[in-house]
C-alpha cells in the first residue's frame, strides 16, 4: 500500500516528539511543509526511470535543497532523501545513496538547515 500524507506526517511528528533540542525542533518546524508530490529521476535503473515521492521540508531559498520521502529507489530502507530543489539539466535527480537516510531527523542533521545548529553544538562541547 502506498504511503499517505497522513502517515508521513505521523512519522515526522513521532521523531519530533522525541527531540529534546528546542532549537532543532524550531528549525524543523520553520521549514517543514505539508507533504506535496514530487517525481524524481532514478539514475541506477532503466533509462528514464522515475519514482514518485513527497517533499516534506523546503530549504530551497537558502540552499536549493529539499528533504523528501520516497519508498522507491533507496527506500524502503533509506526513504528520507536530501535532494536539490531545482532541476539539473532538466532532471530532478534522486542523487547518490549518501544523501538518503533511515529517518527524517538523520536527513535533517545532514542538511544545510542544520549547519548553524551543529556548529553551536560543537562550540558548546569545546
Amino acid at each position: 500500500m502506498p504511503t499517505t500524507r497522513e502517515s508521513i506526517v505521523a512519522q515526522i511528528d513521532s521523531e519530533l516528539s522525541r527531540l529534546t533540542d528546542d532549537n532543532a525542533k524550531q528549525a524543523v518546524l520553520h521549514r517543514r511543509v505539508d507533504p506535496r508530490p514530487i517525481t524524481l529521476d532514478w539514475e541506477y535503473g532503466t533509462a528514464g526511470q522515475q519514482f514518485d515521492g513527497w517533499v516534506v521540508f523546503d530549504h530551497e531559498a537558502e540552499s536549493d535543497t529539499l528533504i523528501v520521502y520516497c519508498e522507491h529507489g533507496f527506500g524502503p530502507t533509506f526513504p528520507w532523501g536530501l535532494v536539490f530543489a531545482s532541476a539539473q539539466d532538466g532532471r530532478r535527480s534522486m542523487g547518490m545513496d549518501s544523501g538518503w537516510f533511515s529517518s527524517f531527523m538523520d536527513a535533517f542533521w545532514d542538511s544545510h538547515a542544520a549547519t548553524s545548529l551543529t556548529r553551536s553544538r560543537l562550540s558548546e562541547s569545546l
